[in-house]
């Protein structure tokens, strides 16, 4: 089977100047001494305030041009995490990765991009520590993270291939979405008019049109639908959670 022709890059933007603003230490509790490193350090923390929003770019090929027109762009939903380190799981980069990196998992970003990103609050983290007074033992910081993706497609055939590989690769033993993860999604914004890769009907401003956390939109009762048989997105199969 011939796969469609798409051109994707993808670009990970981090909003500072938020984490500037917000981010902040407090002295949550009493330490008797002044040391980072002390008998105290347990009670040291780190919140992580993460908060991701994608943007999704879909540019066609344009007849009267080399250059691709763009055909719609798109806005994901807002998803937060709040997620606390101990003073030893920070210490251990390791165990920070990885406690980190499951609680994004299932985030709109590519496997670099998340490495990255992980990296980045690490980081971002040492440096408020670096800082703090003596006295504080608790770190909250801030940060937005903007994943974007741009995607350069033929969309006829793009939607005619993601829909044949999602029905073929559903005919194995087809698992429904959650009921609970169905119901959560959330309603989407619409920056250019598209269709739906579902039903190929056109979305309209205000209707209702939801965004799975992978980013990709559709009407919602074409994705309620899709989803209580398989629990695949029908363009890039990332899975929702079953029962």
């Amino acid at each position: 089977m011939a796969e469609c022709t798409q051109y994707c890059e993808q670009l990970l933007y981090f909003d500072t100047k938020r984490h500037i603003k917000r981010s902040f230490t407090t002295q949550n509790e009493p330490t008797s001494s002044t040391s980072f490193t002390s008998s105290t350090a347990p009670e040291f923390h780190i919140n992580f305030h993460l908060s991701c929003k994608a943007n999704i770019y879909n540019w066609v090929p344009n007849d009267d041009s080399s250059r691709p027109q763009l055909l719609r762009r798109l806005r994901g939903p807002t998803i937060r995490k709040l997620i606390r380190l101990n003073l030893k799981q920070f210490q251990s980069k390791k165990t920070a990765r990885k406690i980190i990196g499951k609680r994004i998992k299932k985030w709109p970003v590519w496997p670099d991009g998340r490495r990255f990103l992980i990296d980045f609050v690490l980081k971002k983290a040492w440096e408020k520590i670096e800082s703090m007074p003596p006295s504080h033992n608790a770190v909250h910081l801030y940060m937005r993270v903007i994943p974007k993706h741009i995607h350069t497609f033929d969309e006829e055939d793009e939607i005619r291939y993601a829909i044949r590989r999602s029905m073929e690769g559903s005919m194995d033993g087809m698992v429904p979405a959650a009921e609970s993860s169905i119901e959560s999604l959330e309603n989407a914004t619409l920056l250019e008019s598209g269709n739906c890769a579902i039903c190929l009907e056109e979305f309209v401003n205000g209707g209702e049109s939801v965004a799975m956390p992978c980013s990709h939109i559709f009407h919602r009762d074409c994705i309620k639908k899709w989803l209580s048989t398989s629990h695949y997105c029908p363009i890039c199969r990332f899975q929702m959670p079953t029962s």
